[in-house]
């Protein structure tokens, strides 16, 4: 009978101790997420902010002379080649590795990367220097050379020694001074693009380019321009245009005169980036075309997890 009396009683005993622990760890919670949102809320007052995303963490640290972030993204345990998962392993998971923002003396950080990409978009509309990311640097870039192989201050040589091994560079240098023209464009694949490279469209307007980046001294043939003509037999579109930073041999303009083919010279070619070309000094890329955005993201998160968290 005692024995028993004594079980009960260290029972109660663990059973009080289990309630006490619970209880403490629900106000230790609490005091964790009330201590978050007063931080929250002064660092929003702090830097004019409207709010932070609820999955930010933030906490003092020591000053720092630059504003900051850092973005890392998920990623399969276990994954394939592409980053996309290996379906091989049963309970295969993705792992969500923590982004950093360091913003004077604090610290935020989230799991999700766009919830620290949003925070740096929001600081920066209300004025706060944030240092540019790696990723923001290659943007930079890119959109900077793109602008300067469209200044009319570079000459027809220079596009040639550019683009001589690299025709998809010059294809996409011709889609952009279209798109500069108002035109929507599509770019075709490397392989199998159908006998064209580009397709414009502007109202109800179509058509379709071939482009080909020549030494002066290699002239565009009739054959040529014939491969664009038999192409639009299946693709039916309004306009046929072929552009090049050479020239066309009379057999071509001949041929092209009676198929209704436009022909771009090099030399048209250089009007063309007159008229909706920059200056070299002119070149210089806003804010609001190299800062990251989540479609950015796209390049450094596997397919299969951006279609389902960030699409």
């Amino acid at each position: 009978m005692y024995m028993i009396r004594f079980i009960e009683d260290n029972i109660i005993i663990i059973a009080e101790i289990g309630i006490v622990a619970i209880v403490c760890a629900a106000a230790l919670i609490a005091l964790y997420a009330v201590n978050q949102a007063v931080l929250k809320y002064r660092f929003c007052k702090r830097y004019g902010i409207e709010k932070l995303p609820k999955s930010i963490v933030i906490k003092y640290a020591k000053m720092r002379d630059i504003n900051e972030y850092e973005l890392q993204y998920p990623y399969w345990n276990h994954q394939k080649r592409d980053g996309t998962a290996d379906r091989r392993y049963k309970g295969n998971r993705i792992v969500w590795p923590k982004s950093y923002l360091r913003v004077d003396n604090i610290v935020l950080s989230s799991r999700k990367p766009t919830a620290i990409l949003n925070t740096v978009r929001s600081l920066r509309r209300m004025g706060v220097s944030v240092k540019l990311s790696p990723e923001e640097v290659k943007k930079r870039r890119i959109l900077e050379k793109k602008k300067r192989l469209l200044s009319f201050d570079v000459d027809l040589q220079q596009i040639v020694n550019m683009y001589n091994k690299y025709p998809t560079g010059f294809e996409q240098m011709c889609a952009t001074l279209f798109e500069k023209m108002g035109y929507t464009c599509h770019v075709t694949p490397k392989t199998n693009d159908g006998g064209y490279d580009i397709y414009i469209q502007k109202g109800g307007e179509t058509g379709i380019v071939e482009c080909k980046c020549y030494s002066k001294s290699h002239k565009v043939g009739r054959p040529e321009i014939q491969k664009l003509v038999g192409a639009n037999v299946i693709v039916q579109a309004k306009n046929l245009l072929f552009v090049t930073t050479s020239d066309f041999t009379p057999e071509a303009r001949l041929y092209a005169e009676k198929s209704d083919v436009t022909l771009i010279s090099g030399q048209n070619l250089m009007k063309m980036l007159q008229e909706y070309g920059d200056t070299k000094k002119e070149v210089s890329v806003p804010l609001e075309e190299w800062q990251l955005n989540q479609y950015d993201l796209i390049e450094y998160i596997p397919e299969d997890i951006y279609g389902i968290y960030f699409s």
